[in-house]
């Protein structure tokens, strides 16, 4: 059996971007003067890799690529990008992170709907995007499947904005997270915070806390220095992220605010700060989607957890922040499956189009046979039977043709396509090249 390889098997993606480094770097990042166009074309023309797409704003530098299966270009893509930014690869690399596959391509869904950005929703980034695909276009850098994808990830972009309320949800999260948070606990005043997340929306989170009566607020971030300059307004101090659970036994009010997929708090090392806080309450609020803190930690004895799901059951007003973010997720998975979808039917093109030609031979040897057969047959009438035969050709192919397409768009649609190819079996000058196996995915 013939098998295709999926596109998004191939897709890659490295960055360094506000949830991995500290401003100073960004910013050198973003000023090199060095054109965006060479970064392009170099990448696109390294050993492994096929197309390229720079993003570049303040905020991040990412590059998205399309790489062989059998290479591993993460190595050279990061001295690419060294090189073009005058910063030394060892300087970046601690601050780089790395994305494959399905992980890759949701991040860059995710990026242009606003999802991914310092404050949610803001609109700048799309613009960016488009900007990205432009550069890549005109410098030849990118594949049809590369601009395939971010295509898919603007109508996702746009739709974010147009069908939910995004834009104001990164701007009124905090605030209504907070409200919710003082309508259960009671009044923050006095109490000591911690911020998980160094961001511009934790910037935003910070300046909530401060509003609502909390005497000192720390912060933790992947990197300190940011996050002491931020927390030295409130009174605290900065921290990196491995010394969260030590600062659980000393804090009264933890807000998790980050970019990150995983969870950054455990609900073990929340029942083990509670073991040592001498009965003193803790109260957990998440902010991020994914969530940032086990759902588990809700459960520890003495601890109290809200997150947005809890928000958006109970919260009352503050439900549209939170379903908003919800709501564009929710429209970034429906778009990345509608690309997947397609790209699975398209697989079914080459068979197809193989069998009509087929179709169309044998339905032309044969009028052709009978031509030779019927002497007396004129010129008009061999036309309109050779339309006719045509015409049954094509009705008989069309429904057939119409239900391939849907069913190799299922997950499972290369199933259909194989025993598409091995009932038919096209004339072999009409056959469809055979691709190689699918390569395995891995994960980010």
């Amino acid at each position: 059996m013939r098998r295709t390889t999926p596109d998004d098997h191939r897709f890659l993606t490295v960055g360094i971007s506000h949830a991995t480094a500290p401003l100073d770097l960004l910013e050198q990042l973003y000023e090199s003067p060095r054109p965006l166009d060479d970064l392009a074309q170099r990448v696109a023309a390294a050993e492994g890799l096929s197309s390229a797409l720079i993003l570049s704003t303040c905020n991040r530098l990412e590059v998205y690529a399309e790489a062989d299966p059998d290479t591993d270009p993460v190595a050279e893509l990061g001295t690419l990008i060294a090189e073009h930014t005058g910063v030394a690869a060892q300087d970046l690399t601690p601050y780089q992170y790395v994305r494959r596959a399905d992980d890759a391509l949701r991040h860059l869904f995710q990026v242009a709907s606003g999802l991914d950005s310092v404050v949610l929703g803001e609109d700048q980034i799309l613009g960016q995007v488009k900007e990205a695909l432009e550069r890549a276009r005109r410098v030849g850098s990118a594949s049809k499947t590369l601009h395939q994808a971010v295509q898919a990830a603007l109508r996702a972009g746009k739709r974010a904005r147009n069908e939910t309320g995004l834009n104001e949800a990164g701007r009124s999260l905090a605030t209504a997270g907070l409200a919710f948070f003082e309508r259960l606990v009671g009044s923050l005043d006095g109490k000591t915070a911690l911020v998980i997340g160094a961001g511009s929306f934790g910037g935003v989170v910070l300046a909530a806390l401060r509003r609502s009566g909390l005497s000192t607020v720390h912060m933790a971030n992947r990197t300190p220095e940011k996050a002491h300059r931020l927390a030295e307004t409130a009174g605290g101090h900065g921290f990196p992220l491995e010394e969260v659970p030590r600062l659980l036994a000393e804090v009264d009010v933890v807000v998790s605010c980050t970019a990150a997929t995983e969870p950054l708090l455990t609900a073990r090392e929340v029942a083990a700060s509670m073991a040592v806080r001498g009965g003193r309450e803790l109260y957990l609020l998440d902010l991020s989607l994914p969530r940032n803190i086990e759902p588990e930690a809700g459960l520890v004895p003495g601890a109290t957890l809200v997150d947005l799901q809890r928000i958006a059951e109970e919260g009352g007003d503050d439900e549209l922040s939170v379903a908003s973010v919800e709501s564009a997720h929710r429209i970034v998975d429906a778009e990345i499956e509608n690309l997947k979808a397609a790209r699975r039917a398209a697989r079914a093109t080459p068979v197809l189009a193989a069998l009509r030609a087929s179709a169309a031979e044998a339905a032309d040897a044969e009028i052709g046979r009978l031509g030779k057969r019927l002497d007396a047959i004129d010129g008009d009438t061999l036309q309109e039977v050779t339309r006719t035969v045509r015409r049954i050709v094509d009705k008989v192919l069309h429904q057939p043709t119409v239900r391939a397409r849907e069913l190799a768009g299922r997950p499972d649609g290369e199933v259909y396509v194989d025993v598409l190819h091995a009932l038919f079996a096209p004339h072999p000058q009409h056959a469809p090249a055979p691709t190689p196996a699918p390569a395995q995915e891995v994960m980010a």
